[in-house]
């Protein structure tokens, strides 16, 4: 036989894998093809299972080896096999003349050649003859790349299967909106959520408080402010409208429901009035019919969220974009989690680069006098965008989204080298050329007001750097590891591999290509750095179909998967072991919307 054609080997267990029969009693597996699992792997062959037994059986025996995590793809039920290897290779994108099916049943191999053309089959006689030519050949993976590449497309198939489409999940998810109309009492709460929304604020209206209490009580308006909660927790107030003659005034929601439709269903529960839309929004309201998975009237049916133990605060940390708060409520607690996201200043600008390598870096570097020099020369700028709780927090855990670093551009103070990044990398704020754009918000303004004398004040102090380089990337990163606490974990959020269609804006074009040179780089980096983890969206991305509306929003079902991996990595290196339920959460996430950056101020006070 030819084994050198062999990519994939699945394994019969019984009487064929192992002495005996599981269901039936004790089994035994011989030492040489316990080995033989282990050589295969070095040499790069994969290995799976198709076997009719009970699945928690196989795996406990499996466990009992130390095994369980050399096979992949495992079939293990009662149903026919020819199939169900069928599924697998294809699953796995292999051809079929490459994969050999070893099983004592001779009923079971003609099935396999049956549903699979060309397969190679055998049975357990061959193992020796197996045994005997992998021992000479090299470990050309001992890294086991192999087997890594496809537990990576395995979790894929697995969260695919699990819902197949975003629809499915939102269905599940029995997502309760509520509309209420008595505004004045959440006037606060009302105003606040204006003044930060940008992502999903249509109108971006900035009213003060005292402008929102007065609209409140004219009753010329028609307003409403929108609750949601679903299987994973309460949101609380997510949402705001103001309509007059039949004109949208405000129209705003909550970036935490990004991705689950209550902006379009409001939209239409109020008979599509009129609204110009300003700036850009993440949301097409083009569709005139109410998502039918909101207000669905069915029992509610718990979906699995993922607890985080019982830890102290400030063990954890979360940077990056406002999206990421849709891992949130699949989070069974997080008022352990400190979030540093985009946010929106009183001046309506939108300060992005919490999360951007830059800054984090710049946070150490520069002195107090310093930030405040760029802050106080720049509008769209504050202190928080220099946050250096990284560095001085006791946190055992740092995720980190590295999104920012592959949008903004980077900007240097000419005489002394500060550096800061705002608005998109095409749209260089130095060069004339860009100035109508820019006047006149024809490309993202980040919510600023620019002015020609602004424009060319800030070219006189400021030099354009371009957007950070994969290399530069990298070369922050390095610094911000070695300056942080050295037994904090860094965990990096990677970018999507995937082509996702983005229109005609150039700041795009390409983006995935720019993403995947940047994640090799991480890559690669991380494998020789002991407390640095990869959470790597791509297991997740199956086709443009996992988007939600751009290359750097998903589904429900990918940020769902995301939040079990971060959960995941949070608790191996806190190790504690007491479950918390995820009331404290809802507190959290609302007293963080209400108070906005001040949150961080008085975390602080507390602190000291």
């Amino acid at each position: 036989m030819d084994f050198t054609k062999v990519k994939l080997i699945i394994w019969d267990l019984d009487e064929t894998f192992w002495q005996g029969t599981l269901s039936e009693g004790k089994v035994t597996l011989p030492e040489k093809n316990k080995n033989l699992i282990f050589q295969l792997t070095d040499i790069g062959i994969v290995n799976s299972i198709c076997s009719k037994n009970y699945e928690d059986q196989v795996l406990v025996e499996l466990d009992k080896y130390g095994l369980s995590d050399y096979f992949v793809f495992k079939s293990v039920n009662w149903e026919p096999k020819g199939n169900r290897i069928k599924n697998m290779i294809d699953d796995m994108k292999l051809r079929y003349p490459n994969v050999l099916f070893i099983d004592d049943n001779p009923s079971n191999l003609e099935e396999a050649k049956y549903f699979c053309d060309g397969i190679m089959v055998e049975s357990p006689e061959i193992i020796d003859e197996l045994i005997d030519w992998v021992e000479k050949q090299d470990k050309r993976d001992s890294e086991h790349k192999r087997l890594r590449q496809y537990k990576i497309l395995e979790e894929k198939c697995i969260s695919k299967k699990k819902f197949g489409s975003n629809e499915e999940f939102l269905f599940s998810s029995n997502i309760k909106l509520e509309i209420h109309s008595d505004c004045l009492p959440k006037a606060e709460r009302i105003q606040e959520l204006i003044m930060r929304s940008n992502q999903l604020n249509f109108t971006k209206k900035r009213d003060s408080l005292e402008e929102i209490k007065a609209l409140l009580n004219d009753d010329s308006y028609k307003n409403g402010y929108v609750t949601v909660k679903d299987n994973f927790g309460d949101y609380g107030l997510v949402g705001f409208f103001s309509v007059k003659d039949d004109k949208c005034i405000h129209f705003l929601f909550s970036c935490r429901t990004l991705g689950m439709g209550i902006e379009q269903y409001v939209y239409n529960y109020l008979g599509r009035p009129e609204l110009e839309i300003v700036g850009e929004v993440i949301s097409d309201l083009s569709s005139e019919e109410l998502p039918k998975w909101i207000n669905q009237n069915i029992e509610e049916k718990k979906l699995d969220n993922f607890s985080v133990d019982n830890i102290e605060k400030h063990n954890v940390l979360i940077k990056g974009p406002c999206d990421l708060y849709q891992i949130f409520p699949f989070i069974q607690k997080s008022d352990c989690i400190d979030t540093e996201f985009t946010y929106v200043l009183e001046n309506g600008s939108t300060v992005e680069s919490t999360g951007h390598t830059t800054h984090i870096v710049e946070a150490l570097r520069l002195s107090k006098a310093q930030k405040k020099k760029i802050v106080d020369e720049l509008p769209f700028m504050d202190m928080g965008a220099y946050c250096d709780n990284i560095y001085h927090y006791p946190y055992k855990v740092v995720v980190l989204s590295l999104l920012s670093d592959c949008n903004l551009g980077v900007y240097k103070r000419k005489d002394s080298e500060e550096r800061f990044a705002f608005l998109e990398y095409t749209s260089d704020m130095t060069n004339p050329d860009n100035y109508d754009k820019l006047i006149n918000k024809k490309c993202n303004v980040g919510g600023f007001d620019f002015t020609k004398d602004f424009l060319d004040k800030f070219s006189e102090k400021y030099e354009f750097e371009g957007r950070n380089t994969p290399e530069k990337i990298l070369e922050n990163l390095k610094y911000i590891r070695k300056n942080m606490n050295p037994d904090c974990a860094l965990v990096l959020m990677l970018g999507t591999e995937t082509y996702y269609d983005m229109g005609d804006n150039p700041a795009y074009k390409d983006r995935h290509l720019f993403h995947k040179k940047m994640n090799d780089l991480v890559r690669k980096w991380a494998e020789t750095q002991e407390l640095v983890e990869l959470v790597d969206v791509n297991k997740y991305i199956t086709g443009p179909e996992s988007y939600y509306d751009h290359i750097n929003h998903f589904i429900k079902p990918v940020y769902y998967n995301m939040a079990k991996e971060i959960v995941d990595l949070i608790n191996k290196y806190t190790m504690n072991s007491v479950k918390k339920t995820g009331k404290w959460k809802i507190v959290y996430m609302k007293l963080h919307d209400y108070l906005g950056n001040k949150f961080y101020t008085i975390l602080r006070k507390i602190r000291k």
